[in-house]
């Protein structure tokens, strides 16, 4: 028996305890691996407050654990259908603030919430507003026999048009309000034209 081999054997335990040791620390370093990703919905592409997503606008990738925020979404079927709170880039993970839809209305401090839309005729105004700003729905009497009147105070705005054009096809602004206030702002575009001030 040569040198090598009477140093094995002589320290055969030692030798079999870190060979167990390694392989221990090797399977935990791949579990590891494999848990600190996370499966995220992201964008793939800059896109406008109010974009209603589809499935060409989204893709499903697996992240590092701390970049996915704590409610990202999981799944494109969860936001297929959903509009925009809010202007995004391309790759930011989607999470359940960044979309909205009338039965998703938790997070705006309203009691009782509604989504009510208003058409507003002037693009100058639509630009000046941004997601979360709180504003008065206004109605004007068209035939101006009537003061202008506050139909619902301290609506949030939850979606903005993708664009605003000159023609105003694409003009409405989706606001949260209590359901009472959003019922109002309904009747009144019925008679009056509505507009908003932010307060």
């Amino acid at each position: 028996m040569d040198l090598l081999d009477r140093l094995v054997f002589a320290h055969r335990r030692l030798l079999a305890a870190t060979c167990a040791g390694l392989a221990v620390l090797l399977l935990a370093a791949g579990l590891r691996g494999e848990d600190d990703t996370r499966r995220a919905v992201v964008v793939r592409d800059d896109l406008d407050a109010g974009t209603v997503l589809t499935t060409t606008h989204l893709r499903t990738v697996d992240l590092p654990v701390d970049a996915v925020p704590e409610h990202a979404l999981a799944s494109s079927d969860d936001a297929v259908g959903r509009a925009l709170a809010g202007p995004v880039r391309a790759g930011e993970v989607v999470t359940d603030r960044r979309v909205v839809d009338a039965r998703d209305l938790a997070g705006y401090g309203v009691e009782d919430p509604a989504l009510a839309t208003v058409r507003v005729s002037d693009p100058a105004v639509v630009s000046g507003l941004r997601v979360g700003d709180r504003v008065d729905v206004v109605a004007i009497d068209p035939h101006g026999e009537s003061p202008p009147s506050v139909v619902a105070a301290s609506a949030v705005v939850a979606v903005l048009p993708s664009a605003t054009t000159a023609d105003g096809v694409d003009d409405v602004v989706g606001l949260v309000a209590p359901s009472a206030a959003a019922l109002a702002v309904a009747t009144a575009g019925l008679e009056a034209g509505l507009t908003v001030i932010a307060t």
